[in-house]
């Protein structure tokens, strides 16, 4: 029997074109967990990871408190970490439910705030994992010094350090996952670096439901800026998200991530 022209064009529309994609197996998160929480703020941070999962984890801001309180319960669960742990804003830690091969904490150049980075290996694939923090656009350099002088001179500094990390792993040819708070949005120097080395947003692949990241204040207003991000480089990103919970100032970020067939 001849089907008429249009009754096909219907059929082939209510049954798509071919089976959907495969979800992306593996997620990674993004947090800043703030370095003055509370134990009760830590608390609600770390049942947020708890809950999201992720298969890579970058901490920033990550105190002895936070610490000692995700050894505590996700200890077994996340045995593959390290945790550099600081009083203040230093801090750094990833987390991996794969094999952690090996690490490194390196200064993120021309200042020392420091950076981890960690290769994974992951079902068979190896992973390069970087986690970094760059210069807060309020940070004072001199004790007198306003903020109407800090922020220029933390602009530049993230772009000098932008440019360093690009340096730093110009040729690698392992996939790498980038991510942490990168105290600038998309629009920033630095992010258009990484953006001109090849480096794609996790909130522009499919299904991402992004948004602001920061800062999210103890009486429950809502964060309206993005400087938090998940990037990749010879990785497939999708459903990337801002996760509203928590006890920080930044929302932790995830993304699905996968390697090429």
């Amino acid at each position: 029997m001849r089907i008429p022209r249009l009754a096909a064009l219907l059929l082939l529309a209510a049954c798509g074109s071919g089976p959907a994609p495969a979800p992306a197996r593996y997620k990674a998160m993004t947090f800043n967990v703030l370095y003055s929480a509370s134990f009760e703020d830590v608390e609600k941070s770390v049942d947020a990871i708890e809950a999201a999962k992720p298969d890579v984890l970058c901490l920033r801001e990550l105190t002895p408190r936070f610490a000692s309180a995700f050894e505590r319960r996700l200890g077994k669960e996340y045995s593959q970490r390290r945790l550099e742990s600081r009083q203040g804003t230093w801090g750094v830690g990833i987390a991996t439910r794969h094999k952690l091969l090996r690490t490194e904490v390196f200064p993120e150049r021309p200042h020392r705030l420091p950076a981890m980075e960690a290769d994974v290996l992951v079902d068979g694939h190896r992973l390069k994992v970087v986690c970094v923090h760059l210069m807060a656009p309020g940070a004072r350099h001199k004790k007198d010094e306003g903020l109407l002088e800090s922020l220029p001179k933390n602009a530049a500094l993230r772009d000098k350090q932008g440019r360093a990390l690009m340096d730093r792993y110009a040729k690698v040819k392992l996939p790498l996952l980038l991510l942490g708070d990168m105290n600038e949005t998309r629009g920033g120097d630095a992010m258009k670096a990484f953006a001109a080395a090849g480096f794609t947003h996790a909130c522009d692949g499919p299904d991402a439901d992004c948004g602001p990241t920061w800062p999210v204040t103890p009486g429950g207003l809502l964060a309206f800026t993005e400087i938090d991000h998940v990037l990749a480089r010879g990785l497939t990103l999708s459903g990337a998200q801002v996760l509203q919970v928590g006890g920080s100032d930044h929302y932790p970020v995830e993304a699905r991530f996968d390697f090429a067939p």
